[in-house]
């Protein structure tokens, strides 16, 4: 993409307009004709509108009538726009002289109207180029070389035929107008040719910013506009991983500005330094880059002459550009997001596709194993032979693995969106107990204390699935507390919940990680002598979830770690009476 390079001061182009006048007529007549065609079209739209249709006015941009960079305020010193003025006057001194000399020498024979008309486009001329007042002495003027060398008596003031009064003060009125109509004409074409400009830029620094894709690229296409289009020194501030702003650009500074000022800015969400309510005196300007859901950093920008950056429509530009700065950065965040998401999500479905594979795969080979290593620790112990506590041991190493294979299936069903309930109402003693004798095998005759203040308490649950909560957890229990350590079970009855409470006397949770150790594949103890692979806790998570209670873990004052299984009780069905029955 080749762009038209920015000038740097396109202020003194339009210093140059009395050495440029085909240029000038041309844009005047240009700017006559565009008002033409612009109230055409309008008187057209509302004729549309007043028949029920919609309609909408667009501006098509040739590229033969394409302006190159114009003017954007008016920062010109007092002395020098009197010196323009005067200039002005003076060549609307010369000019009318110049007329008054050439209609005196060469046209004495036209009539005293049409003088009058050479008259009037020396004010065209003089307001087209130098403005308002220049164009009022060249009308008073004109007015004063007509009296004197075309009206009787000539050479004087004086008027003997009272009807060129008339003529004077229309002659004065008109040029009065023309000049006036001219100037405002010359002001508006300036004006549509800044805003023609400014739409062009911003045009260009979006087209820009739309191929960008790093946070570094965006700094840099946003300095290099501002700079150009502002005059302007600028930084584009981002917060790092730590929330420190720091600047994405290597060059220098645009001033000295505050990191309290800045950080309050980014923090508030609100500009700040010159033309604001907060810190006005400062010599530079900085503005948030936000959107409506989130504060991507800041924009610190210091012009060479701070009253240009003041300009309402300078103002509105800027703002303009830092929205279209926020919302690059705003679409290069989404898209690392969604980038992001989709590869974890790629990554968990791959996980659960070779966990599922895996899990299949090793059930059946496990259930064979487990059943012969059970007949033959029975058939050595019967026998009296000192290889039984061996046999026994390798049946229960299958029996673990065989549990985590379970584990993973759950975890695949969960994943997979496999996963349904079958509640039935059962005793709460009756899920306890058949959750201790599936686990009996690997106790080793450890005992674990029951507190159940009421056996006979009915609880809503899927009973298989339940029975896998309380055995993971028993069994994580076991595990940490050691040989040596106690373990237990509390339950506790409230008026619409149910608690159960697994605890044990081992080391205990790790500090901060109380909520962590319940994700996958997510263990206290990373290095660690105890088997497992992080998806007990996992699961149980998943299954009290779906039955519509939470679990939670905490540190016990005495020492160990706590369990918390809270479930909600719902209102059990009444049992028949036992005369209805029989």
């Amino acid at each position: 993409m080749t762009e038209e390079p920015l000038r740097p001061n396109p202020d003194k182009r339009l210093e140059k307009v009395s050495r440029q006048p085909r240029g000038k007529l041309k844009t005047f007549f240009a700017a006559c004709a565009g008002v033409g065609k612009t109230y055409a079209m309008l008187q057209e739209a509302q004729h549309l509108q007043s028949q029920g249709m919609d309609v909408l006015v667009g501006v098509v941009e040739t590229h033969g009538h394409r302006e190159t960079a114009a003017k954007r305020s008016d920062t010109r010193s007092l002395s020098e726009k009197w010196r323009v003025q005067l200039c002005g006057c003076a060549v609307a001194v010369l000019l009318c002289t110049v007329i008054s000399f050439i209609a005196s020498q060469w046209l004495v024979a036209f009539d005293a109207a049409n003088l009058v008309m050479i008259y009037l486009a020396g004010v065209v001329i003089v307001a087209l180029f130098y403005g308002r007042w220049p164009s009022v002495l060249a009308t008073i003027i004109n007015v004063i070389s007509f009296d004197l060398f075309f009206i009787a008596p000539r050479g004087s003031l004086a008027v003997f035929d009272a009807q060129y009064l008339l003529t004077f003060g229309v002659m004065l009125t008109v040029g009065l107008v023309i000049g006036n109509l001219t100037a405002g004409v010359r002001y508006q074409a300036r004006i549509a040719r800044y805003r023609e400009q400014r739409t062009r830029h911003l045009y260009e620094v979006s087209k820009a910013l739309a191929d960008n894709r790093t946070p570094q690229d965006i700094a840099t296409t946003s300095i290099q506009f501002i700079n150009n289009t502002f005059q302007a020194r600028c930084q584009v501030l981002l917060p790092d991983n730590h929330g420190v702003l720091s600047a994405l650009s290597s060059q220098d500074p645009p001033t000295n500005w505050d990191e309290a000022i800045a950080r309050w800015s980014f923090d508030k969400g609100q500009p700040a330094g010159a033309g604001t309510h907060t810190l006005p005196g400062v010599s530079y300007q900085i503005l948030p880059l936000r959107t409506p859901e989130k504060i991507f950093g800041l924009l610190i920008i210091a012009p060479d002459n701070l009253r240009q950056l003041m300009l309402p429509e300078q103002q509105r530009l800027l703002e303009t550009i830092t929205l279209l700065i926020a919302t690059t950065l705003d679409r290069l965040f989404l898209t690392a997001s969604e980038e992001q998401s989709r590869l974890s999500s790629e990554r968990e479905q791959l996980r659960n596709s070779l966990l599922a594979a895996l899990s299949h795969d090793l059930r059946t080979p496990l259930t064979v194993l487990f059943g012969q290593a059970e007949i033959l620790t029975l058939d050595l112990t019967r026998e009296g032979s000192r290889h039984a506590p061996q046999a026994n041991e390798i049946r229960q190493y299958v029996l673990n693995t065989t549990r985590l294979v379970n584990n993973l299936l759950d975890m695949a069903r969960i994943q997979s969106g496999g996963f349904s309930l079958h509640r039935e109402w059962l005793t709460l003693e009756e899920v306890v107990g058949s959750a201790l004798k599936m686990l009996e095998p690997g106790l080793g005759g450890r005992h674990i204390a029951l507190t159940l203040p009421d056996p006979l308490m009915l609880i809503n649950v899927d009973g298989p699935l339940f029975e896998r909560v309380l055995i993971n957890l028993l069994e994580n229990a076991v595990k940490y507390a050691g040989s040596q350590g106690e373990t237990g079970l509390r339950a506790t009855s409230m008026a619409d919940k149910l608690d159960l409470e697994i605890w044990d006397n081992g080391p205990g949770l790790p500090p901060g990680k109380e909520q962590l150790i319940f994700d996958k594949f997510t263990r206290g103890n990373k290095e660690s002598a105890i088997p497992g692979v992080g998806l007990g806790l996992a699961i149980c998570q998943a299954i009290v979830g779906v039955h519509g209670g939470h679990i939670y873990a905490v540190n016990r004052p005495e020492g160990g770690a706590s369990f918390h299984v809270v479930l909600p009780l719902t209102p059990s069905p009444e049992l028949p009476e036992m005369s209805e029955i029989i």
